[in-house]
């Protein structure tokens, strides 16, 4: 089962948030940039609101975020004021994007032409992109290339439901959803 949390970044959190540890700020404080510290304290309350305050947070061999339960397996993701978190009791990737930006120019660097031509939905690209990079962090390994390593080889439009290969050997699905009118989220699975 995969949750899905999606929230707008604070402006400012308040010192008396109970959920944010000083394990939290202390690996905030490493960012220079005030944006990205509001984006690393709101994927980790989500996580400590969701798992438990007590809850490690730690990262793998390639930087990604992971927790101290087993079976528990965590992705993040941020795009501009929101943030996409996926916990869930099988391996995930997450990514999320503004509905607002443009992907049509940079289409040829990560969409094949049998993928342009599965939909023609006008947030297709932003559904491609983020599928993408959703399978990239489900992969967990570097040196995967979003044109040659990631297909989409169907797409039903209903469910917004991809299949997918990773590496021309791992089956995954990706489920895209809208969130506030304003966000595409992708989450991808092995399946």
């Amino acid at each position: 089962m995969v949750n899905i949390h999606v929230e707008r970044i604070p402006e400012i959190y308040a010192c008396c948030d109970n959920l944010i540890t000083a394990e939290d700020v202390a690996s905030a404080a490493r960012f220079q940039n005030e944006r990205r510290r509001r984006e690393h304290l709101a994927w980790r309350r989500i996580v400590r609101d969701n798992l438990g305050r007590e809850v490690r947070i730690a990262y793998n061999e390639v930087g990604a975020p992971v927790v101290d339960r087993a079976d528990t397996y965590i992705s993040v993701a941020h795009s501009h004021e929101a943030v996409a978190v996926a916990i869930a009791d099988c391996p995930v990737g997450i990514d999320i994007e503004s509905s607002e930006r443009d992907f049509e120019r940079a289409k040829s660097r990560f969409m094949t032409p049998a993928e342009q031509q599965l939909s023609d939905d006008k947030d297709w690209g932003a559904y491609i992109w983020t599928a993408k990079e959703a399978l990239y962090k489900l992969s967990g390994r570097r040196g995967i290339e979003l044109l040659g390593d990631l297909r989409i080889e169907s797409y039903d439009a209903t469910e917004r439901r991809m299949r997918c290969t990773i590496a021309q050997r791992e089956r995954a699905v990706v489920e895209i959803s809208h969130y506030a009118g304003a966000y595409i989220v992708a989450v991808a699975y092995y399946g």
